[in-house]
């Protein structure tokens, strides 16, 4: 009871659009929201750009809230203060600088397996919270209006902003609804209650590693009744962090949600999770095993290796389950399987 990949994977690639400016280039196009509208299938794609390498030096792009724009920041490589990581960014002197400056475009098809994107972005850094991107979107229809969480990040931290849209040409920024340290926001799509809810995702601490969890709000803005959902699972395969992955999917046995985890090594794959329908909070069952793991080359290596990420799933009214995810944090892929296999997983 297993996804099983997409022939067409990898979806979308960097080479597949053009960077907004010139002097920079594509470096990601990953870990998509999805949604049906108007008869198509559309993915919020996490779309990273970054200057184009100069010799001698590390670049990254930085959104400055004075002016408005973009702006191309350069560190010697032989600063003794400079310390390089992975490809997701580099420290200076403790602070992490990220390799790319994301935003949020939108890629439709007819098919689901055959995308192309707006010659747009749909959501870019505006504000001082998104000085260095936006990030791994979730969308939520509810009430007539599609709802878009997506993690925000700046020097002020890791934070979670919340947009609108009835459309997807215009969108509308509503604000934070969390403060640091905060991402992988996914709303429910429907009240339980008479409330709305929500996952989040707090950052680890010396007290705890990285856990989902479930708020309650009156408006979609004030989050509070925080219960802590689903910790990550010792000597497993999520041993050291888990977060949510799209919106549930409601069924008789429970919400179905797949999501993500990582053990110490870094490796990250995805589960199956059911939790009550009138008390989300509450665990009913979690898959063992993963019901997905990196294992093609484009999931092995890319810009952060061996990953799997999800935060945009469809269900079908026949069942069928196509789970949209960012590869290696660097392409778009999908996999697929039915909602009832796995909730079956998500039993086992």
């Amino acid at each position: 009871m297993k996804l099983t990949r997409c022939d067409a994977n990898p979806l979308l690639t960097p080479e597949d659009l053009a960077p907004t400016d010139e002097g920079l280039e594509v470096l990601c196009t990953l870990n998509p929201a999805a949604v049906k509208f108007n008869g198509e299938i559309l993915l919020l794609v996490r779309v990273g750009q970054r200057p184009v390498p100069a010799e001698g030096c590390v670049s990254y792009l930085e959104h400055d809230e004075q002016t408005g724009k973009r702006e191309i920041r350069r560190i010697s490589v032989d600063d003794p203060d400079l310390e390089i990581r992975d490809g997701r960014g580099c420290y200076l002197r403790g602070k992490m600088m990220l390799s790319s400056l994301s935003h949020l475009h939108i890629a439709r098809s007819r098919d689901g397996r055959n995308f192309t994107f707006d010659p747009a972005p749909a959501i870019t850094p505006t504000t001082r919270y998104e000085a260095y991107g936006c990030e791994d979107a979730r969308i939520t229809f509810i009430e007539d209006r599609y709802y878009i969480t997506y993690t925000a990040v700046s020097g002020h931290g890791v934070t979670v902003m919340i947009a609108s849209t009835e459309d997807f040409v215009t969108f509308n920024k509503r604000g934070l609804v969390f403060p640091p340290y905060q991402k992988d926001v996914v709303i429910f799509p429907r009240k339980i209650g008479g409330k709305y809810f929500c996952r989040h995702r707090p950052y680890g601490s010396e007290f705890n590693n990285p856990s989902i969890w479930t708020a309650a709000s009156p408006d979609l803005m004030a989050w509070g009744s925080h219960e802590m959902t689903l910790a990550p699972i010792p000597g497993s395969w999520a041993s050291e962090r888990v977060g949510c992955g799209g919106v549930p999917i409601e069924t008789p046995q429970g919400w179905l949600e797949i999501f993500h985890g990582a053990d110490q090594d870094g490796r990250y794959c995805l589960g199956a999770m059911l939790s009550d329908l009138e008390s989300p909070h509450k665990v009913l069952s979690h898959s063992t095993d993963p019901v997905f793991e990196p294992e093609t080359r484009y999931e092995l290596q890319g810009v952060f290796s061996s990953c799997v990420f999800t935060n945009g799933l469809i269900a079908d009214d026949d069942g069928t389950l196509t789970v949209f995810y960012g590869a290696a944090d660097r392409v778009c892929a999908a996999a697929v399987s039915s909602v009832d296999d796995m909730v079956a997983a998500a039993m086992r």
